[in-house]
């Protein structure tokens, strides 16, 4: 197996207590085996503390408290374990967390999840959407690994400047969002969100077109959409993968003005969205 690392995988370094949106909190924290196992033997006060606030069952996971924080993250937004322990003593999700990992072909390929914050400051940083090749170091663009994990797609069909314009119609942005409207929302806030995006097309929707988009700021994004779900080609075929990328840079584009916040429109999308396989699915299959 050859293994191929997004550059910012490579680049990626949690913003701890300067984030805005901590990962510990809103989420259930499961805890593997060989971590568990590792807890029991500490025999001192954290290792005691941290037993106590361990759930045991078919699903072993940390008890989050009132807010849905996990019981070690504190007021100052680090976290206690870190302090204590080191990285070391993290379960596989808090240490992964987000990473991702899928295999295609011969490759192994490893990339960062954008409900990070961190993470979607980084795409917006980039100019192109570059890999590494673990093996040899070398960097390769997005094109170049297609090539290599066989897959087959025109060119054009990697630039949402080409693609973008044919899903612009009012109707066809209309039924985008009712489908976003129909996934299953992550918490209570995400209804009334995708109502305030649908209300400002309503009232924008003349302002909405290729004239006035920045399509050049989202390129890398819509790429990295695509390359997250490069595994499901086979299943759905690629034009249904490519009108899911395209769907989504819809919404975030919408987002953005609706909420006047850029970093804020990828993170909200992602973990609505690209953290829940049955609403990509949803809007692959519906869409």
């Amino acid at each position: 197996m050859i293994n191929i690392d997004t550059e910012i995988y490579r680049e990626f370094r949690c913003k701890a207590d300067k984030c805005k949106h901590s990962c510990c909190k809103g989420w259930e924290i499961d805890i593997d085996e060989d971590t568990l196992d590792y807890y029991k033997s500490l025999d001192t006060e954290l290792g005691n503390e941290i037993l106590q606030n361990i759930h045991e069952g078919e699903d072993t996971f940390f008890k989050l408290t009132d807010g849905e924080r996990c019981p070690f993250l504190k007021d100052s937004g680090l976290c206690k374990i870190i302090e204590e322990l080191g990285d070391d003593g993290l379960c596989d999700i808090c240490r992964l967390h987000p990473r991702f990992y899928e295999s295609i072909n011969d490759f192994n390929l490893a990339g960062v999840g954008l409900s990070c914050e961190k993470a979607s400051e980084l795409m917006f940083d980039k100019s192109s959407l570059d890999f590494i090749n673990c093996d040899t170091e070398e960097k390769i663009s997005f094109l170049e690994l297609l090539e290599l994990l066989d897959i087959s797609i025109l060119h054009e069909n990697l630039n949402l400047s080409e693609v973008l314009p044919n899903y612009l119609e009012k109707t066809k942005i209309e039924n985008v969002l009712d489908l976003f409207y129909s996934t299953e929302p992550i918490d209570d806030s995400w209804i009334n969100e995708v109502l305030l995006v649908k209300r400002y097309f309503k009232d924008n929707q003349d302002k909405f077109s290729i004239e006035n988009l920045d399509i050049q700021k989202y390129e890398v994004i819509y790429q990295y959409i695509l390359f997250r779900q490069l595994e499901l080609i086979e299943t759905y075929g690629l034009q249904k993968i490519i009108d899911y990328s395209v769907y989504s840079i819809i919404f975030i584009m919408l987002y953005e003005k609706a909420f006047h916040d850029d970093i804020e429109a990828v993170r909200r999308w992602s973990e609505q969205i690209e953290y829940n396989e049955d609403n990509v699915v949803y809007l692959i299959e519906e869409g």
